[in-house]
């Protein structure tokens, strides 16, 4: 006898770089998403907190925070604590203000607290003291992963990691596990210098261990901020030729996201007072940037 199968996608944004535009680039992807009628969950691993003030504004995450409701929180019950803590109990849905045909975008989110990164090292620390090895540890936060997290795909048709500059246990275990994983990058020079070293961390020979498995699918770059400079271009024909060889280590996607005043503001303003304000601006890019790039977001996650 056999499950049903899932059906929902988990995609995580990452890179090893900070202000590469990956938050803004997870408020894109999950606005086109549920515009296009799929609903959409964001998990927000990033201590900043970015994708979440996005989502929710500083009253309700504050009202998240104080009440427990975040992913720092659930982490520190579930692992620290061994508590049997229900993560769907932390997820708030309905959290977009912004409406499609007359009706709110079906979006929620798993917010995350400025704790996070304490908690983090306070399961290294709990797991330590319970005589856990490393890979004992990875082994224990990837059955959390499985049996809390990845059940959410038959909840949701995606589930979106906005994953943390670096690679945070919780990240490294979100990347491992997803469906596919977009490299939000600025093409520069500093922005794309490492590439390489976040292929060898998470996809290298010898990089997966016996209790967590290498990405199915290789990394998918993702420019963004694109000004077309004459140094933008040069760095983009090398990723170009890169992803063509037969060795490749990423494919890149062809469309690219242009600098915007209005993707700079969605993370400068509650994303309500963006959704409103910059309206039409992210209405058309939508049409024009966004709805190519979650095209061909889902023609890799078929595996075309």
């Amino acid at each position: 006898m056999t499950g049903k199968l899932p059906t929902g996608k988990l995609v995580a944004v990452a890179n090893m770089k900070g202000g590469v535009g990956k938050t803004t680039s997870v408020v894109m992807l999950a606005d086109a998403l549920a515009a296009g009628g799929a609903s959409v969950l964001v998990i927000d691993l990033d201590p900043q907190a970015s994708a979440s003030v996005c989502f929710a504004g500083d009253a309700i995450l504050a009202e998240m925070i104080t009440g427990g409701r975040t992913l720092d929180y659930y982490l520190g019950l579930r692992i620290v604590d061994r508590d049997k803590a229900a993560l769907p109990d932390f997820i708030r849905d309905h959290v977009s203000s912004t409406t499609h045909l007359g009706e709110p975008l079906p979006i929620s989110l798993l917010a995350s607290g400025p704790s996070l990164r304490i908690v983090e090292r306070e399961i290294i620390y709990a797991l330590t003291k319970r005589k856990f090895s490393m890979h004992a540890i990875e082994g224990h936060l990837w059955k959390l992963f499985q049996e809390d997290f990845a059940p959410l795909r038959d909840q949701y048709d995606y589930v979106l990691f906005d994953c943390a500059p670096g690679i945070s246990p919780m990240t490294e275990v979100a990347i491992r596990a997803s469906d596919l994983v977009v490299v939000a990058c600025i093409s520069d020079f500093l922005s794309t210098y490492g590439l390489k070293a976040f292929y060898e961390t998470i996809w290298g020979v010898g990089s997966a261990s016996e209790s967590m498995l290498a990405p199915r699918r290789p990394p998918h770059v993702l420019i963004t901020r694109w000004q077309n400079t004459k140094q933008q271009a040069t760095t983009f024909a090398t990723l170009q030729a890169s992803a063509a060889a037969q060795d490749a280590r990423f494919r890149l996607f062809r469309t690219r996201v242009p600098q915007s005043a209005a993707l700079a503001n969605a993370l400068t303003l509650e994303y309500q007072t963006f959704a409103n304000k910059y309206r039409d601006a992210t209405r058309d890019l939508i049409g024009e940037v966004i709805t190519p790039v979650v095209a061909e977001l889902k023609e890799a996650l078929d595996g075309a």
